[in-house]
């Protein structure tokens, strides 16, 4: 998406539009999230979300400002039929599981696959388990996240709806990931310490929340060294061949 809009805002003299959808099952703390995210409150009364709802926040930097578009999803099954066509163009896709529901983590699988046949090639996904306030009801240990992250090459995060923990980390790190480099300044700005160096591990502490960087960034990156190595080795070959030795 990615959308550029002219007009000012606040410092900015223009506006990246990024879409951004957050799909899972049922009562995993979707809308939650998307509530804490934007008015910064929990509400304890559980209400389903009916179909799609959206709306968008600006998020401000040293030198621009960004718009969020954000897409909240029914996880009911009746609803199923109606997301494919919502996530088609997004910059982000959020996959929500409650760490106290094994069964909600299973469906990942569903959902991750649903979601890579409707977005676009450069769609960000993201994993999100909600619920860490209740850790002491944690059903879905590191060991299995771990597994399903690594073999996915996902970006993944945890946090709470209900206390704040975490929600501002996640969505500023899918800033960084959609290629807005700075933090967000003023309340939003939890850590702004994240640098380069991040890409040369798997698991960054951030706020409590785990932050598990794509593994292809240094696949490609000694996919790259090896084609340059094996480049290098067929012209001396080459070379080889061409030299012509004159005698007398």
């Amino acid at each position: 998406m990615n959308n550029v809009l002219p007009g000012e805002l606040g410092s900015s003299s223009s506006i990246n539009n990024y879409k951004i959808v957050i799909i899972g099952d049922i009562n995993v703390g979707k809308t939650s999230i998307l509530s804490r995210f934007r008015y910064g409150s929990f509400e304890s009364e559980y209400m389903p979300t009916l179909g799609i709802d959206f709306f968008s926040k600006n998020l401000f930097f040293e030198d621009k400002t960004i718009r969020l578009i954000l897409w909240d999803t029914a996880g009911q099954e009746r609803f199923r039929s109606l997301i494919p066509s919502y996530l088609k163009n997004a910059d982000c896709i959020i996959i929500v599981f409650d760490i106290t529901n094994k069964e909600s983590f299973l469906s990942l699988n569903r959902w991750l696959t649903d979601a890579k046949n409707n977005a676009n090639e450069n769609t960000i996904f993201v994993i999100c388990g909600n619920k860490i306030d209740l850790k002491e009801k944690r059903t879905v240990n590191e060991n299995e996240i771990n597994e399903f992250i690594g073999k996915n090459e996902l970006i993944y995060m945890e946090c709470s709806a209900k206390n704040g923990q975490g929600i501002k980390d996640l969505f500023n790190i899918i800033a960084k990931n959609l290629g807005e480099n700075n933090f967000a300044k003023s309340d939003f700005n939890v850590r702004g310490d994240i640098n380069n160096n991040d890409t040369n591990n798997n698991i960054v502490e951030l706020s409590n929340s785990n932050y598990i960087i794509k593994q292809n960034l240094v696949e490609n990156e000694n996919k790259k060294n090896n084609n340059t190595k094996n480049n290098i080795e067929l012209n001396n070959a080459k070379n080889k061949k061409k030299k012509k030795f004159f005698c007398c």
